[in-house]
């Protein structure tokens, strides 16, 4: 297989895995994860079996997943995947996935995957196999699964001429720099979410919305911007007249009076406190200054919270209002779900959501584990119908999942208070409350 072909797939496979794709969701309803029809003629049959090398045993919630890709494109297109509860099934599991050739592309190349998922999260995963379209049935016997180690959720920072990366792993958080890995665990700070690394507190990740700070063996980075903002800009806006701010590296540009009126300036380097940064800018007017305080604040007019509060002031004026991306006060670590539409949860329950930059929000939904896509636009926060596994519990903690989901899937708005409770809030008025769980807040 091209190597191309093969980074496709490795690049994409967990997000496919996990869901994300609507061809993934419409595979995987009940009529999908049926065993596989028997052949007959415009179907590609596939089958094999997953195994493993390890001497221990899958869980009881144990499901397997089975795809074909197409790799001849870019990310590769998944045609065919096969989901199954294991039930108790052991390895080598037997599988056999159908292909309709209608689907194919005559031309393209394919690959087979398989993995296997422990409560929704993936713990075992073959590499692809690529394999001949043109056959109509292709035994690729059994295909060995190695332990899947990945970062969920993951967020790149430029931290000067360093690209870091930090992310989920383990249901830890861990960084990685160069060619160095550092599992951390979150500590108290005055604003934004600070972790330093496990028996070391001299290597530190400080992250304050857009922004963060770093250091590694007491040695520290230049300030770091996330790798995927737009240009690494820092936005803000106000109300009553309407403003906004824009600082880009070094330049600052504010439209003032609703467009009437725009001011640019050159800033030095702003002045670094733990609770602001400051910007200062000469113009022919005189100084633009702009102090962008890590304090959470909500927009008078929508109700957005905003990881920062701005205050902007120029030629006289001040100018007061919000700044940075809502989606950085819900990235980060799981949220712990207290409370579900006032009446609490169940004892020794746990009902989680962990946003990710990728716009997937999922978590455990009190039995089953769920995903769903989540969109900030405007003025709200939206929630698609969330997909979860199918295993039964007790019917008070079925009657609080099915609860959970159906006001996930309402929510138009979420508020952050500054000593950090989230409420999502449905269409309806319902509203799911929840905090970081207790040992991230160390």
């Amino acid at each position: 297989m091209r190597a191309t072909s093969c980074a496709a797939i490795l690049l994409t496979a967990v997000c496919v895995l996990a869901g994300c794709s609507r061809e993934s969701e419409r595979a995987s309803s009940p009529a999908a994860t049926q065993d596989a029809p028997p052949q007959a003629a415009g179907l590609l049959m596939v089958k094999g079996k997953l195994t493993y090398r390890a001497r221990t045993a899958l869980p009881e919630a144990s499901s397997a997943v089975i795809e074909l890709r197409n790799t001849s494109v870019p990310e590769g297109v998944i045609v065919a995947e096969h989901r199954f509860d294991l039930r108790g099934r052991q390895v080598p599991i037997p599988f056999e996935l159908a292909a309709q050739r209608a689907d194919l592309d005559p031309a393209g190349r394919y690959a087979i995957r398989g993995a296997v998922y422990v409560e929704g999260v993936p713990a075992w995963m073959t590499d692809p196999v690529e394999i001949d379209p043109k056959v109509q049935t292709v035994d690729v016997g059994e295909l060995e699964m190695a332990p899947y180690k990945a970062l969920a959720f993951a967020t790149a920072y430029q931290c000067g001429d360093a690209r870091i990366t930090v992310g989920m792993a383990d249901d830890a958080f861990q960084l990685t720099v160069a060619t160095e890995s550092f599992m951390l665990r979150e500590i108290r700070a005055g604003s934004g979410a600070k972790y330093e690394a496990l028996n070391d507190p001299t290597t530190t990740f400080w992250s304050k919305g857009e922004r963060a700070w770093l250091e590694v063996r007491g040695k520290p980075f230049d300030e770091c911007v996330k790798a995927d903002s737009e240009g690494s800009a820092f936005r803000a806006a106000g109300n009553e007249p309407g403003w906004s701010l824009q600082i880009l590296g070094d330049k600052m540009t504010l439209v003032t009076n609703y467009g009437e009126r725009t001011v640019k300036a050159t800033a030095a380097a702003p002045e670094l406190t733990a609770e602001f940064r400051r910007y200062v800018g000469a113009t022919s007017s005189g100084d633009l200054i702009a102090t962008v305080y890590d304090k959470v604040c909500a927009d008078v007019m929508s109700g957005m919270p905003f990881p920062h509060t701005v205050e902007v002031m120029f030629a006289g004026s001040t100018l007061k209002g919000c700044g940075g991306q809502p989606a950085a006060l819900l990235h980060g670590p799981a949220w712990l779900v207290e409370d579900i539409n006032g009446a609490g949860v169940v004892d020794n329950s746990r009902a989680t959501l962990t946003f990710g930059s990728d716009g997937r929000v999922a978590g455990r939904a009190t039995c089953n584990t769920y995903s769903a896509d989540y969109r900030l636009a405007g003025e709200g926060l939206s929630v698609t119908q969330p997909v979860s596994t199918m295993m039964a519990c007790a019917p008070a903690l079925m009657r609080q999942e099915e609860l959970f989901l159906d006001v996930l899937k309402g929510v138009q708005r979420f508020e952050l208070t500054p000593d950090g409770l989230l409420t999502l809030h449905d269409s309806g008025g319902r509203t799911i409350t929840a905090r970081r769980p207790p040992e991230l807040r160390r």
